[in-house]
């Protein structure tokens, strides 16, 4: 029901209606001509499954067993093939020999591709499967898995929202049934979604372990390797410099192992790259990503200088000597583009070609990044198996790569905390929606994305991204309106417009120019002056604050059950943190400007009112933020990060670190993981002493 009114965008106006339909028990389309799965509470069908069904298989058959006895109540049996077949109607659930016989499989499907087919008695749930890595056992098609929650979400009106028992909706139903001509095949637009996975328990880890990931497209549909950076694990220092250095770059005439920069036109490191490479594809990944080391530095050699005019240190030289800006986007869109770096571009080919000998059929994914962010002029076509992996996501990027790869997946830093916006809000509903359809326009296939669970904030948007990675074409509007109803439940009205309120305030601050649709603007090409104190300021001036609070106040009056309250709650705790902020912030302006002792006091209670509540929100206990708080972790690891480096502050778990910060106590800690302008951050007036005297 849901795929079909969206599409049409009927749903606009009527989808508390919906909502009422799909929990009242309304027959409607299964009717009695139809394939009935539950008739009045009563199970009307039998599960069959594989005699040798796989771990996912046994998933996807869990649980539909398990809604639709939450919503009906009925229990339906599973039966095993080898037993035989029960009388009655069945619902075979992947490759079964029954679906077999009828010529119903997934093979021909792509990524996670299912088909729900009606044939006489039996409801066939078939997609296409091909998961599991000798290192991940969750990454690779599940398209069983998929169908069985196409069902759920299609013929009851099951959703996953949030990631907690309290983040699903399933409707009431007595009688559940799909209607007897049901034949519907479903691809999805992306076949994955990597880096960050706000549906699963562990944010930073491989998506798509989690039901609500995978029913959302936070999920590996193909075993893929991406993120690019290969040379640290291809051609380590830790394993090669001591009796290697010739393998690593030479920097102002001195091999160094610094930054694990290599000699990239060294036959030794290219023979390692294809080695490493190989290795990834025999571990059972299908897509493997090849890239160069971060804050790449060129190898100064005689024999790696002669392959092409690459010189990023030069022009840092003449900008110095005429004392203008040294910034690497001017570099990259200007001098780069007319003079790549033929050494990275040419001796990746070389790689992506013996690879191709070596594992025909498997893709490498080239890192189009910061030195190969524009591709070679000197080779016309890097093969049909290579993709680029775009990091710019403009059109000029994306229009200079065309035809010289067979396809594309792009890299974000839309939802990044660690970059300049901070724990804000980063995006809009309509900006998600265009990026999205942008990008599944122009071909790419896959999306690595970096949000890092800021419910509160942008609960709707990781849910309106999900749903659209699946289907693009959907209608933006009905998918956030249902998500506040689903969740907000009575309080639904005046909480979506509290999210469009801070959609509105973030696009009119800092708007997004329809020429960088696609690019990464708020956290990665932001004017210098404009940090993270200054967005703040900026984003939240008192009379926005006020019709914030009083659309929050509003539905917390409306809030009627514990669930509604405990999501109400969730955005209450995210607004206290903004509004608390911005409050500090704007007292601190006051007492820069006059430095009084009453504008110092002024600033010290406002200073402690937000200590107070950082302490709260860090301290809230694991029982409490597994149900009310997803995201919890990201967020205290940002409140508490104290300018030090992400490999600690971020990429440590909160549950890790949370005793020892508490224990050396967070009053007067700055906030976010650095003091540069590509970080977000927060020092004064926190590190303040304000009781001393001037």
């Amino acid at each position: 029901m849901f795929s079909q009114i969206a599409r049409t965008g009927g749903w606009r106006v009527s989808i508390a209606v919906v909502v009422l339909l799909v929990s009242s028990g309304v027959r409607g389309e299964e009717g009695s001509s139809g394939f009935p799965i539950v008739s009045q509470g009563r199970p009307s069908a039998t599960i069959v499954l594989p005699a040798k069904a796989g771990r996912w298989v046994k998933t996807a058959g869990s649980w539909l067993v398990e809604y639709v006895k939450k919503s009906s109540g009925a229990r339906l049996a599973v039966h095993v093939e080898s037993d035989g077949l029960p009388e009655g109607r069945l619902i075979s659930i992947g490759p079964t020999q029954l679906a077999s016989r009828a010529g119903v499989t997934g093979d021909d499907l792509k990524w996670d591709g299912c088909r729900l087919l009606v044939k006489g008695r039996v409801l066939y749930l078939v997609g296409h499967d091909d998961v599991g890595t000798r290192t991940h056992n969750w990454v690779g098609a599940r398209g069983t898995n998929r169908a069985v929650i196409k069902l759920l979400e299609d013929h009851i009106g099951v959703r996953w929202f949030l990631p907690s028992p309290h983040g699903e909706l399933v409707p009431r139903k007595t009688d559940i049934g799909v209607p007897a001509d049901l034949d519907v095949l479903f691809q999805p637009a992306f076949a994955y979604s990597d880096g960050r996975s706000v549906y699963d328990v562990n944010i930073l880890n491989e998506p798509g372990k989690s039901l609500s990931a995978q029913a959302n497209n936070y999920r590996k549909a193909v075993k893929a390797s991406p993120g690019g950076h290969t040379y640290y694990a291809a051609v380590s220092a830790d394993q090669y410099f001591e009796k290697h250095p010739e393998y690593f770059a030479l920097l102002d005439g001195k091999r160094t192992r610094r930054g694990n920069h290599l000699c990239t036109s060294h036959p030794e490191v290219k023979r390692l790259l294809i080695q490493y490479m190989r290795k990834r594809f025999d571990q059972g990944f299908d897509w493997v990503s090849l890239g160069q080391e971060d804050g790449y530095l060129r190898c100064q050699c005689e024999r790696c200088d002669k392959i092409d005019d690459y010189r990023w240190t030069d022009w840092v030289a003449e900008r110095q000597k005429q004392k203008l800006p040294v910034r690497w986007e001017p570099f990259q869109r200007t001098r780069l583009r007319e003079k790549p770096c033929e050494r990275l571009l040419l001796l990746h080919k070389e790689v992506a070609d013996a690879v191709a000998e070596s594992h025909p059929g498997k893709v490498v994914m080239l890192m189009a990044y910061a030195p190969t962010a524009w591709p070679s002029k000197r080779i016309p076509h890097f093969g049909k198996h290579v993709v680029a992996e775009m990091m710019n996501l403009n059109p000029e990027y994306i229009s200079a790569w065309r035809g010289k790869v067979a396809g594309f997946t792009g890299f974000t830093y839309w939802f990044n905390t660690q970059c300049p916006m901070g724990v804000n809000l980063h995006m809009t509903a309509d900006e998600v929606t265009s990026r999205l359809r942008y990008l599944h326009k122009n071909g790419f296939q896959a999306i690595s994305l970096d949000p890092a669970g800021n419910w509160g904030l942008e609960g709707p948007l990781n849910y309106l991204m999900g749903r659209l990675m699946g289907d693009p074409s959907q209608d933006h509007e009905a998918i956030v309106a249902e998500y506040c109803r689903g969740v907000f439940e009575d309080a639904g009205p005046p909480m979506q417009r509290f999210f469009e309120l801070l959609q509105d305030r973030l696009a009119q601050v800092i708007p997004i120019p329809e020429t960088d649709i696609a690019a990464d603007v708020r956290n990665t090409r932001l004017p210098r002056w404009l940090t993270t104190t200054q967005m703040y300021l900026a984003m939240y001036p008192p009379e926005v604050l006020g019709t914030l609070e009083s659309q929050l106040q509003e539905a917390e009056k409306l809030a009627r059950t514990e669930r509604a309250r405990g999501w109400v709650r969730l955005s209450r705790d995210h607004f206290d943190f903004v509004k608390l902020l911005t409050e500090m912030l704007i007292s601190y302006r006051a007492y820069q400007v006059r430095s009084s002792d009453a504008n110092r006091a002024e600033l010290k209670q406002a200073v402690d009112r937000f200590e107070d509540f950082r302490l709260k929100i860090v301290s809230y206990s694991k029982e409490y933020t597994d149900e009310w708080f997803p995201g919890h972790g990201t967020f205290c690891k940002w409140l508490v990060a104290n300018l030090e480096d992400t490999s600690s502050a971020y990429y440590v778990s909160w549950e890790a670190r949370k005793a020892k910060v508490l224990k050396q106590g967070i009053r007067g800690m700055a906030m976010g993981y650095g003091t540069s302008y590509y970080y977000s951050f927060i020092r004064e007036p926190l590190t303040l002493k304000l009781d001393d005297a001037r």
